[in-house]
C-alpha cells in the first residue's frame, strides 16, 4: 500500500488499491487566512505563495496541494478587471470584450501575462518542496467559465442564440486552458483540475462544443500523465448523465453520491458540503460517514464543494482528516 500522500494520490489514479479516500480540498483564500499573510499579496507572489500553500498542507496535511484555484486567473491574463473583497478571493470585475467577434483580437498564450508566472514560479518551487511528500496538482478554469468572464453574462444566452458564435468562444477559451495546461505539464505535476462552474449552467444538449475542448484538454494531460479531474458545481439530476459522459479521468460535483453509471476506469471526487465544513466537528463527521457510507465501493477521493470558505474553523479541516482516515 502507498506510504506517503504523493504515492496514495498516484496509485488512487492509476486505479491501484488504496487504504483509504484521498483528501483533494480547494485551499486558496483560506490558506492566506490560516498563515496570515494579505489574500492579494499570497495571490500576487510566488514566494508568500508558494510558502502559504506548502505551510498550509503541513498543518491539516491532506493529500494534495492544488496550484491554485483561482478562477479569474486566465480571465485577469486576458484583459479583464479584477475587483479584490476584503480577505476573499479575487472575483471578475468586468468583461474583457463587447461580444464574440471581438474574441479573436486577443491572444490565448497567457503563460507570461498577468498573473500567470507567479502561479507557475510557485507551482515550480512546490513540485521540489511539498512534492516530495505530497501531491501537486495544478488548477485551470474550465472553457464555459472562462466564456463567461470574457463576455459577461450574455455569452451563456448565445449556446440558444448565436451557436456559431458560442462555439468560437469555446474554441477560444479552450485555447487558453490548453496553453495553461502544458505549461504546469512541462512543471510535471501530479494531475490537473479544471474548475468549470459555469458549466452547469448550460443544458445537457450543449455539451457537445465544450466536450471537444475537454477531448484535447485530455489529450494533453494525458502526454505528461496528469490526470484531468473535471470540477463544477450542483450537477442537477436530468444533467448527471451528460455530465459523466465528458471526457475526464475524474468527475467532482455536488450531487455524485448516488448517481448511477460512471464511466468505466473513472473516480468521483466527492465533496464535503460547505454547511458542514461551517459547523462544528461532529458535523463534519457525521458529514464524512455519510459520503463514505454511499459510496464505499465506489473509486473516489474527497475534496470540498468549491474553494474551502475563508472562515472555516481550522479545527473543522483537522477534524475531516481525521474523519477521512477513520472512516476508510
Amino acid at each position: 500500500m502507498p506510504r506517503s500522500s504523493k504515492e496514495l494520490v498516484q496509485a488512487f489514479f492509476a486505479t491501484k488499491p488504496v487504504d483509504r479516500p484521498p483528501f483533494i480540498p480547494l485551499i486558496a483564500s483560506a490558506a492566506a487566512q490560516f498563515m496570515q499573510v494579505p489574500v492579494q499579496r499570497m495571490y500576487s507572489d510566488p514566494t508568500a505563495l508558494a510558502n502559504s500553500l506548502h505551510a498550509c498542507q503541513r498543518l491539516f496535511k491532506h493529500d494534495a496541494v492544488v496550484v491554485l484555484f483561482d478562477q479569474t486567473l486566465e480571465a485577469e491574463a486576458l484583459g479583464c478587471e479584477l475587483a479584490w473583497d476584503e480577505g476573499g478571493p479575487p472575483r471578475v470585475g468586468s468583461p474583457a470584450v463587447s461580444g464574440a467577434g471581438d474574441i479573436e483580437a486577443l491572444d490565448s498564450a497567457i503563460e507570461a501575462k498577468g498573473r500567470v508566472p507567479v502561479v507557475l514560479e510557485a507551482a515550480k518551487r512546490l513540485v521540489v518542496t511539498a512534492g516530495q511528500d505530497c501531491a501537486v496538482l495544478g488548477a485551470v478554469t474550465g472553457p464555459v467559465t472562462i466564456g463567461k468572464h470574457l463576455l459577461g453574462d450574455s455569452f451563456l444566452e448565445l449556446a440558444s442564440t448565436d451557436g456559431d458564435a458560442f462555439r468560437r468562444v469555446i474554441e477560444f477559451s479552450g485555447r487558453v486552458a490548453v496553453a495553461l495546461s502544458r505549461a504546469f505539464g512541462e512543471l510535471k505535476l501530479d494531475g490537473l483540475v479544471v474548475s468549470d462552474p459555469d458549466l452547469v449552467s448550460l443544458a445537457g444538449g450543449h455539451y457537445e462544443n465544450v466536450n471537444s475542448v475537454l477531448k484535447t484538454l485530455h489529450n494533453v494531460t494525458g502526454f505528461y500523465n496528469m490526470p484531468l479531474i473535471l470540477h463544477t458545481g450542483g450537477v442537477p439530476a436530468d444533467g448527471m448523465d451528460a455530465f459523466l459522459g465528458l471526457e475526464a479521468d475524474a468527475f467532482s460535483a455536488s450531487g455524485l453520491v448516488g448517481t448511477g453509471e460512471v464511466p468505466p476506469g473513472r473516480m468521483l471526487g466527492v465533496p464535503v458540503p460547505a454547511p458542514a465544513l461551517a459547523g462544528t466537528p461532529p458535523d463534519i463527521e457525521r458529514a464524512v460517514q455519510e459520503l463514505l457510507a454511499a459510496v464505499r465501493s465506489r473509486a473516489v477521493f474527497v475534496t470540498t464543494e468549491g474553494e474551502v470558505p475563508v472562515r472555516t474553523p481550522a479545527a473543522n479541516l483537522h477534524k475531516l482528516v481525521q474523519a477521512i482516515a477513520a472512516g476508510s
